[in-house]
């Protein structure tokens, strides 16, 4: 897929190497409601480079990667839950990158992804600074938890992307 001067792709092992340091670039400088003790936890404790590529392997886990040239410009960290249901753990696009379509072509992405998977819906929490972004992506805002994970505000969202099928969400579980 290629939006003006960017490719996109949905990650393999291979990308691990382009993704790590924009992935820990871009969760030390452009999450600020997380302190900095604890951005350094989830880069050490909670994603590490390991988890996420072990994740990768057992399909748990899907990265879609934007580029420009050789670096990666964004990206969209998701996770299968379970029951049909897809969650978004991190989108960030890089500060000069912004502003060209790389999120939503990277939220488009996944949905299509999710839909192929059998995923039914989506959900998603972001900090306040987004709210209006991922309302004109078609997503429905539930509300406001207020010193929710790591005592940050959270705006939770969720989309439908297809009647829920039981045999969709029971592919993932051992029968």
């Amino acid at each position: 897929m290629q939006k003006n001067k960017y490719t996109f792709k949905k990650a393999t092992i291979k990308d691990l190497n382009t993704f790590w340091p924009a992935f820990a670039k871009n969760i030390k400088t452009q999450f600020p409601e997380y302190s900095i003790k604890t951005r350094k936890a989830f880069l050490e404790k909670e994603y590490p480079l390991q988890y996420i590529e072990e994740g990768l392997k057992d399909k748990r886990i899907a990265l879609y990667l934007a580029y420009s040239k050789n670096e990666v410009a964004g990206f969209l960290y998701t996770t299968y839950i379970c029951g049909g249901i897809g969650m978004a753990n991190w989108l960030a696009v890089a500060k000069e990158h912004q502003g060209h379509g790389i999120a939503t072509a990277l939220l488009k992405m996944w949905q299509k992804d999710a839909k192929r998977l059998g995923m039914h819906k989506i959900h998603l929490w972001t900090d306040k600074r987004n709210l209006d972004f991922y309302k004109k992506q078609g997503f429905t805002y539930v509300g406001k938890i207020p010193k929710s994970y790591y005592g940050a505000d959270d705006y939770l969202f969720y989309k439908i992307l297809q009647p829920p099928k039981e045999n969709n969400f029971l592919k993932r579980i051992k029968l």
